[in-house]
This record gives structure tokens, C-alpha cells and sequence, in this order.
């Protein structure tokens, strides 16, 4: 943005065209700089959001050219910079939750944080008091962890296959479900979705101690052990005969290992 001056930041608010695509050719790098910052999340950068995201900042800056006040080159990159920050938030959210209100998907995003990316395990934070005035309902953390996952098209190539050849996802639940590729639809898709989830959750549980497997199984009540996920921990250790400490000290080494063990596998 060397060349970014007063004279041209004036041009631009009176609508003169070319200072204005000079000004967007300016503060590109900043804006692709910031759709990064926003399209990376635990290490990995989407490219194909980042993308979207900066077309949406340069929109915002040509948008928010005529309502600057201020002067001067500092006062006008302070304020492209809340600019990018609200367009770029606001873009994310309507993506990675359609069919939510605005709030809800910046309330599950909240969530997500607080879940390490797990949207699973964000939609149970959701419902808790770790949420604070933000805490949702049941079903309303179900919608947007609906809405957090959608629907990936079937034709969406994931790797390639030992002769270099692209492997759609339709390839992957045909293989998974028998189901042959041109005969699926959405209920396949999901009905896979779940059972793959589950054969990972259960694969990584049985990757950790005994006492992290099963904290993590009575916090969500998964069998064979009960629900404890809302009672004290005193509770649980007792059943366990270890002390409330253990308890937390497991749990917190179990959720780490997992969310390890989890994505890997997620990946693979």
C-alpha cells in the first residue's frame, strides 16, 4: 500500500473510477492477508472460503468508500480494517450456517471455539452453562449443528486413487454403504455420515486409558456406561472409586488424546 495517498482516498469518496480501482489494487494484499486470518482454523486454511471471504472484503471496501469521514491514510486503513473484520465475520457465518439467523450462527461459532472445531461436541457446549447468556437450547444447537455441517454435493472429488484418478465422495459412501454410486441420494449420504462418526468416536475412545474412556463415555452417556454429564463429578468418582481430581484430570487428557485421535482420523 505504498502508493495508497490522501490525494487518491479523496478521488475515491467522490466516486471517481479510476482512483477507486486504484485504491481496491492497493489494499488487496491486506484484504487477502485478512480472509487468511479468518479462513484458518486449528493450523488449516480453507482456500476456497479464503477466496470468498476476500471477494466479500474487496466488495465491503468499494461499498464503504462514500460513508468515510475521516482523512488522512491512518484514519482511512483503521477503518477499511473494521470493515474487512465485519464483512468477513458476517460472510463466514452465512456460510458455515445457512438457514440460521445471525445470532444463532455466531452463537454456535462460539461454541465451536470453546469445542476446539469439534461441531459434535460444540453442540453439547451449546447447551451448557460454559456458554454463559449465549446457552442454547437443544433443539436449537441441533439446528445449527445441522446447518454447521450441510450437505457436501456427491460429486465433490476428496483424493485420487492409485492411478491419479479423482475419488468423488458419491465413490467413498458407494463403498461404504453398497450402495452403487448413481443410485444414492441424501439419506445415504447422511445415514453414512452417522455410522462413519460413530465407528470413529468409538475407534478413538478405544484408543485411550480405561479411566479417560470412561469419563468421556459418562459425560455423554454413551453406552455401556450411564449419563453424568449433568450431576457432580463426585458422583462419577465414586461410581468409579477414584477421587473428583482423577476425574477432571481424565477428563481433560481424554478430550486432548481424542480430539488428536479423532481428527486423524477425520483426515485419513
Amino acid at each position: 500500500m505504498t502508493h495508497l495517498t490522501d490525494e487518491m482516498i479523496s478521488a475515491a469518496k467522490g466516486n471517481d473510477l479510476e482512483a477507486i480501482s486504484t485504491l481496491i489494487a492497493e489494499t488487496d494484499s491486506l484484504v487477502i492477508s485478512r480472509a487468511m486470518d479468518h479462513a484458518t482454523r486449528g493450523g488449516r486454511t480453507d482456500y476456497h472460503l479464503m477466496e470468498d471471504l476476500a471477494q466479500a472484503g474487496r466488495i465491503r471496501i468499494w461499498e464503504s468508500l462514500g460513508r468515510f469521514e475521516g482523512s488522512g491514510r491512518g484514519e482511512f486503513l483503521n477503518y477499511i480494517e473494521k470493515a474487512l473484520h465485519s464483512a468477513m465475520t458476517e460472510h463466514r457465518r452465512a456460510i458455515s450456517c445457512p438457514g440460521v439467523s445471525p445470532a444463532t450462527a455466531k452463537d454456535f461459532e462460539r461454541a465451536i471455539e470453546l469445542a476446539a472445531g469439534d461441531p459434535y461436541e460444540a453442540a453439547r457446549i451449546a447447551t451448557t452453562d460454559a456458554m454463559g447468556p449465549r446457552k442454547m437450547t437443544r433443539d436449537r444447537a441441533y439446528a445449527s449443528l445441522l446447518s454447521w455441517l450441510g450437505t457436501d454435493s456427491l460429486d465433490h472429488p476428496l483424493k485420487d486413487d492409485a492411478n491419479g484418478e479423482p475419488v468423488t465422495l458419491g465413490d467413498v459412501i458407494a463403498a461404504e454403504s453398497g450402495i452403487p454410486a448413481d443410485l444414492l441420494d441424501a439419506h445415504d449420504y447422511e445415514t453414512t455420515k452417522r455410522k462413519t462418526v460413530r465407528s470413529q468416536v468409538h475407534r478413538a475412545l478405544g484408543l485411550l486409558s480405561e479411566r479417560q474412556r470412561h469419563v468421556l463415555k459418562a459425560d455423554h452417556g454413551i453406552a455401556p456406561v450411564g449419563f453424568y454429564g449433568d450431576g457432580p463429578d463426585a458422583a462419577l468418582a465414586d461410581d468409579m472409586g477414584v477421587t473428583p481430581y482423577q476425574v477432571k484430570q481424565a477428563r481433560v487428557k481424554g478430550k486432548n488424546r481424542f480430539a488428536e485421535l479423532y481428527r486423524a482420523g477425520a483426515r485419513a
